[in-house]
């Protein structure tokens, strides 16, 4: 998908058991048939159940699926090759094109063919062993462990696929290569008409989830309504929640993060309907709760979803950032380098953040990329890669952000931070160009070399950013196999979570590991597929 800019995420960024027999050889299949299942009964409020519509009509199938993105696409797959019949998506998008999960540029494994060819010898064990670690153990570990296990498997099938890899670099200097970049466009339309030619998988687009359809305790699929307002009640034997999370609920946002604002680096169906529908089939919400953020440019209310304007990457890089009261609060290299998962992290701790550069740095950029500008550091592998290049048209992209009101132009740093609010970043550059002359940074222990002095003449300019992120984290606990879990540990029966929706899978910050996002969403929901094909044959 492209932005409104025209630029996709794309542009800037450079198996396991296969089937559901090995896996129950394995144990990482349940084994449990729909009259095996746990007997503790937990149904919708009577709340919640006065919402329930007359249907205007029933559609019936053996697995429902909830959302058209990784997850799905990946649990539809699994079902359709486990030898299930009547697998049918609904998504509230309005084509495959649409969701998310097409956006997503790259996706995690180690031990495939393109590491391999790399020479590169990293393995599953120890992904898990960093993850989990990363993680403090926060997530059901069983979980995690099968779905490291998968992500091999996940290459192979977009290999099966006719779709296009190639293995990136290691932006995030974590030591090894991981990340395997899509060159296919629109790859999930790819991915649908295998689907549809392979296993008579359907799909129904513009069909909004609202409710969960309960009988006695267990799941029996959900209620839905069209772009034309008819409800429709979808009957299945096994249902997968695999919404893509809630990153366009702007309410869900503000219970997590306060009075924020994030800006939804997202296409506009993330609105966490199958949280909501979890919980209201009495699945218990756990307390995790992250974001993929953003980690090309920064973002800024005012201009929202945009990854065409060039100036949002002074947001990352890694010079002097300031909170809303213009006090420093970062080691800044970090956003520059781990901007989705520890740098990212700090920006949602302050109201808002400001970048400030002087007059001969935007003199520089016209001329070189902010990596040369600073001398090349070879340990900034995200620099060379996104900000190594002038910014064209800089002095015209400066005056359109003074104008939008993003960013702030005076002729000294008392002048922008009147005009900004910020009542102490005098003080904080001069304390921070002391740092920078000494070449310590002694409060935060930033690397020498990304110690650039700010007051080094006039005219400055104050960007001001806020968080954005690509989707959200967590939701409603889960087992080993992706079931549902109530507060009691007990599984809704006919009831599994996939996708970043799973609130057993994912950590807080995001995992150091690029790609981890997209790939444990592929690896939970060809997990689910293999469960939902035995829970229902």
């Amino acid at each position: 998908m492209e932005t409104s800019k025209g630029i996709s995420r794309r542009s800037f960024i450079g198996g396991g058991m296969a089937g559901a027999a090995g896996l129950v050889a394995a144990g990482l299949l349940s084994s449990c048939s729909p009259g095996s299942q746990a007997t503790t009964e937990q149904s919708a409020t009577e709340g919640e159940a006065a919402q329930i519509k007359t249907a205007d009509e029933t559609v019936e199938s053996n697995i429902l699926i909830v959302g058209s993105g990784a997850a799905g696409l990946m649990a539809a797959y699994e079902a359709g090759k486990a030898g299930a019949e009547n697998i049918l998506v609904i998504a509230n998008c309005p084509s495959i094109e649409a969701n998310n999960g097409n956006m997503v540029s790259g996706t995690a494994a180690v031990e495939t063919p393109y590491t391999e060819a790399a020479g590169q010898d990293y393995s599953i064990e120890q992904l898990f062993d960093r993850m989990v670690n990363f993680a403090h153990w926060t997530v059901n570990a069983r979980l995690l462990k099968t779905c490291v296990e998968l992500l091999p498997g996940n290459i192979d099938i977009f290999d099966e696929l006719g779709i296009e890899l190639t293995l990136g670099a290691d932006r995030y200097s974590i030591g090894f290569e991981e990340v395997h970049l899509f060159g296919t466009e629109n790859k999930s339309a790819v991915f649908q008409k295998h689907l549809e030619d392979a296993y008579g998988v359907q799909f129904r687009f513009s069909t909004e989830a609202k409710h969960a359809l309960m009988e006695d305790g267990a799941c029996v699929g959900v209620q839905a309504e069209d772009e034309d307002g008819k409800v429709i009640d979808f009957k299945a034997k096994a249902t997968l929640l695999a919404c893509g999370g809630y990153i366009d609920n702007p309410d869900m946002l503000k219970e997590v993060y306060g009075d924020m604002t994030i800006v939804a680096s997202s296409t506009e169906w993330q609105k966490g309907l199958g949280v909501k529908i979890a919980q209201e089939a009495g699945a218990f919400r756990e307390s995790t709760h992250g974001l993929g953020m953003n980690d090309i440019f920064g973002s800024t209310e005012e201009l929202g979803f945009n990854l065409g304007n060039p100036l949002l990457g002074a947001a990352f890089y890694g010079g002097l950032i300031v909170d809303e009261h213009g006090k420093r609060f970062m080691n800044e290299y970090m956003l520059a380098n781990e901007s989705m998962a520890g740098g990212g992290e700090a920006t949602l701790h302050v109201k808002q953040y400001y970048a400030i550069f002087g007059q001969r740095v935007i003199d520089a950029l016209k001329e070189q990329g902010y990596y040369q500008i600073i001398g090349s550091p070879e340990f900034w592998v995200s620099g060379m890669l996104l900000y190594g290049q002038p910014l064209e048209d800089l002095d015209q992209s400066l005056q359109d952000a003074i104008d939008t009101g993003w960013v702030f132009k005076g002729d000294t740093i008392a002048d922008v931070a009147a005009q900004a609010g910020l009542d102490e970043l005098e003080t904080t550059v001069e304390a921070y160009d002391d740092m920078a002359a000494a070449g310590v940074d002694t409060m935060f222990g930033k690397r020498a070399e990304m110690l650039i002095p700010v007051a080094d003449g006039g005219p400055y300019y104050l960007f001001k950013y806020n968080p954005g992120a690509f989707n959200t984290f967590g939701g409603c606990r889960t087992d080993e196999f992706t079931r549902a879990l109530r507060a009691d540990f007990s599984p809704i029966e006919g009831l599994y979570i996939a996708g970043v929706e799973n609130g057993s899978l994912y950590s807080r910050p995001y995992y150091d590991v690029g790609g981890t996002c997209s790939g444990l969403a592929y690896s939970s929901g060809r997990l689910a597929g293999m469960q939902m094909a035995e829970y229902t044959s």
